[in-house]
């Protein structure tokens, strides 16, 4: 009787494991959870969100240059990012480009190249992937002009666990060594709207076309849903939340600088026109060009927060000290 009963006991749990049960880090469904899955190749890392759905895409193409998100998911599904939309092909979803290093463009690709007159070159990527479907991705860039390097950078990107939750962020820690003297610059910007342009460079976000209803809103309190090209108030943080077309829900993104970056808080850029196009960036040269030695260092640091549903100022909040 007592080997029978343990037979049976042993039959229950081989059972209960291949159904998956007790494996909450292995991606399988458990109380209606996703299930996760990586797919990797030498241009990209994705992670998978049920039935080959993409939450996210980081891509590396070293042909491309500039890695950017796309697309970029919410845990509930909804995309927010635009790659390369015809009025400005040269937007990448979620990204980094400076504009102007040494009086040469490293933002604009020329369309018959696909490539940018300043090269922001892919030179390696490691990549560790965790078991609760975070990840950390490590590359190496090089800014070169006529295949002289000017600037080296290592680039950690760490995207946390979507696992369970209704948000889940990006960190970007970057480290650029400087192997010429350089200037960093961009062209005067407006300030609160007007008709001058400038004010883009670094860490930049442009919206996905399937959102309306926008609106911006930033640490200091500032809210706006009318259209704005400009703005260059300093501000630790801005979010922007968006209704889904076609349905009632709402989603955001959240650029959080960092207190230990130079110029903090920067001031942020606006590119915003209801219908057309949703663009923002903590513009680090809002206020003036950067001039930096050979042999010096520039330690940039920010987060991202993408999430499901609305968010408040307090909510935001506990994220600046990230």
């Amino acid at each position: 009787m007592k080997l029978y009963s343990y037979v049976f006991l042993l039959g229950i749990l081989f059972v209960l494991g291949s159904c998956g049960f007790g494996t909450a880090d292995s991606g399988s469904k458990k109380n209606n959870q996703p299930t996760w899955k990586w797919e990797q190749t030498d241009k990209s890392l994705t992670l998978l969100n049920g039935e080959n759905r993409i939450l996210w895409r980081l891509n590396f193409d070293s042909e491309q240059d500039k890695p950017y998100f796309h697309p970029l998911r919410t845990p509930k599904g909804y995309n927010l990012t635009l790659e390369r939309p015809k009025d400005h092909p040269w937007h990448r979803g979620l990204w980094f480009s400076w504009k102007d290093i040494n009086g040469v463009n490293y933002w604009e690709e020329d369309p018959d190249k696909g490539v940018a007159e300043g090269r922001s070159i892919v030179k390696s990527v490691s990549i560790d992937k965790y078991k609760n479907f975070s990840a950390k991705i490590t590359l190496h860039i090089a800014y070169e002009e006529k295949g002289i390097a000017l600037i080296e950078e290592e680039r950690v990107v760490e995207i946390g666990s979507p696992q369970n939750t209704e948000d889940y962020t990006i960190k970007f820690h970057q480290r650029f060594e400087i192997l010429e003297d350089i200037r960093l610059y961009l062209e005067k910007p407006a300030k609160h709207g007007g008709v001058e342009w400038g004010g883009y460079a670094g860490l930049s976000f442009r919206a996905s076309d399937s959102l309306v209803g926008h609106q911006f809103t930033t640490s200091s309190g500032w809210v706006n849903n009318d259209d704005i090209t400009g703005y260059g108030e300093k501000e630790r943080w801005m979010d922007m939340t968006a209704k889904v077309m076609g349905s009632e829900d709402y989603v955001g993104l959240t650029i959080f600088d960092s207190p230990d970056n130079p110029r903090f808080p920067s001031p942020y850029y606006v590119w915003f026109a209801k219908g057309e196009h949703a663009f923002f960036t903590p513009s680090i040269l809002f206020d003036g060009p950067m001039d930096l030695n050979k042999g010096e260092s520039l330690l940039l640091n920010y987060l991202v927060l993408v999430h499901d549903g609305k968010r408040s100022n307090e909510q935001l909040r506990q994220f600046e000290n990230f």
